[in-house]
């Protein structure tokens, strides 16, 4: 495993703030071709950083560990930012506790008890205090980052979604993740239906207001014979359909699925959940990570030539992306490799495209409106002029060009003068993927060419 370290001092105008590294936890590949996720240390001291990095690895393993994301662990990379706070712990205003942290992080937030967050919030709205600090050490240390996490060292259950992901160190931290990750990555909504006074519900991948199944968001889940809405009954209890109560709303809001990691802790992602999330795996990083060669200028091949058009792609962990290769828009059967040579026996004369597509099978996707699944790269492959070759036999000579000249005809004068006009030589044959034509050899010399 790759293991990098940089060291960086904050300044501020009234104080020095505590030295960061950091840590590469998980490696596969450039951060431009990869998921980058980063785990900050709020309220850990000097001597709990060790912790700290055991806690994110820990952590990044079991979000990577259930469905959906256990398909693409390769496509992801770790980072842990380790800061220290002058005291462990986060505030705790209930309680009268107040800790003395980096990212001054603290229960209670909104005054809802286990709603952990950093400021700006309703207890500290200076952002310099909280989330200016996040993005100041990613924009230093890591600028390439795609999901940021603080991981608060208390072991009170709490944590929060939106642009950073917030989770404390309760035993059930690594489920509070899990949930908040939907937050987080996938703009998913709660799926609580306990009612919160002041909540505005909105409409959300999982959430929604519609009764209508054909206008339903994720309708193409939802058999013809479930009912709609569906009663929430044991019949129902593992089919998508749309089960009333999400969004903090007992009634009037709906959700795709009876259980849910959006709902309890504990519990896989609904398959409307699952979908959202693969879909959001791919608006950060697409299937194809480069190819060779450039598509930014033709191919060109003349007679023999041949070239080997390929691409990178990423590998899922339980299955292969499927590719295939297409010559002027008509698929090449068994052309499934990663590579692809072209020869110009293999293309007619002039300007030819062959393309290349790359897609993701994985079923937990069902409808792929935006095509987030497929990604594609296609090369320019110039075709040259025939080369007219000679052969001198006894008493013969033998002409041959390339049978990809389709459209080209032999022909000859007797003189090369303007007014002499050329004329057909005959019907070739073909010889090994070549045409050829053999004339006699007289007294009378003749001029030949290739005529399209």
């Amino acid at each position: 495993m790759l293991i990098c370290c940089v060291c960086l001092w904050l300044l501020s105008s009234t104080q020095l703030f505590s030295q960061a590294t950091i840590t590469q936890i998980l490696s596969n590949g450039p951060p431009a071709s990869c998921i980058n996720i980063v785990f900050l240390s709020e309220g850990y001291t000097a001597s709990q950083l060790g912790q700290f990095t055991n806690d994110a690895k820990a952590l990044l393993n079991y979000m990577q560990s259930g469905p959906p994301f256990d398909a693409y662990p390769n496509y992801f990379n770790g980072y842990a930012i380790a800061v220290a706070s002058a005291e462990s712990g986060a505030d705790h205003p209930l309680s009268g506790i107040n800790r003395n942290t980096y990212f001054n992080s603290s229960f209670y937030s909104y005054d809802i008890e286990r709603l952990l967050t950093i400021p700006p919030n309703n207890l500290d709205g200076n952002y310099a205090d909280g989330a200016g600090k996040v993005y100041a050490l990613l924009q230093a240390l890591m600028p390439e980052y795609d999901l940021v996490t603080v991981i608060v060292n208390d072991p009170e259950y709490g944590g929060s979604g939106g642009e950073i992901l917030i989770t404390s160190m309760n035993i059930d931290s690594p489920e509070i993740a899990a949930h908040e990750l939907g937050h987080t990555f996938a703009a998913l909504g709660d799926e609580y239906s306990d009612a919160y006074p002041g909540w505005v519900p909105s409409e959300m991948p999982n959430v929604t207001q519609q009764t209508n199944r054909a206008l339903i968001k994720w309708t193409s889940w939802i058999l013809d014979s479930t009912p709609i809405p569906t009663p929430d009954t044991s019949p129902y209890a593992s089919v998508v359909g749309l089960f009333e109560g999400a969004e903090y709303q007992t009634s009037g809001w709906y959700r795709p699925q009876h259980i849910c990691e959006m709902r309890a802790l504990g519990y896989p992602y609904c398959k409307v959940c699952a979908e959202t999330l693969v879909k959001a795996i791919y608006t950060r990083i697409r299937p194809i990570k480069s190819n060779a060669p450039a598509t930014n200028a033709p191919v060109t091949l003349a007679n023999s030539q041949s070239v080997t058009l390929s691409v990178a792609t990423l590998h899922p962990n339980t299955f292969n992306l499927n590719v295939l290769w297409f010559t002027n828009n008509v698929a090449c059967g068994g052309a499934t490799n990663s590579s692809f040579t072209v020869d110009t026996t293999a293309l007619p004369f002039g300007s030819n495209q062959v393309k290349v597509e790359v897609t993701d099978p994985n079923p937990v996707v069902r409808t792929d409106p935006a095509q987030l699944l497929k990604d594609n790269r296609a090369w320019q492959v110039q075709i040259l002029s025939p080369r007219l070759e000679y052969q001198r036999l006894q008493g013969a000579m033998l002409l041959s060009w390339t049978t990809n000249a389709q459209g080209f005809v032999l022909e000859y004068k007797t003189n090369l003068a303007p007014s002499v006009s050329w004329q057909p030589a005959g019907a070739p044959t073909i010889v090994s993927n070549r045409y050829t034509f053999t004339e006699s050899i007289g007294r009378n010399a003749k001029f030949y060419r290739l005529h399209h």
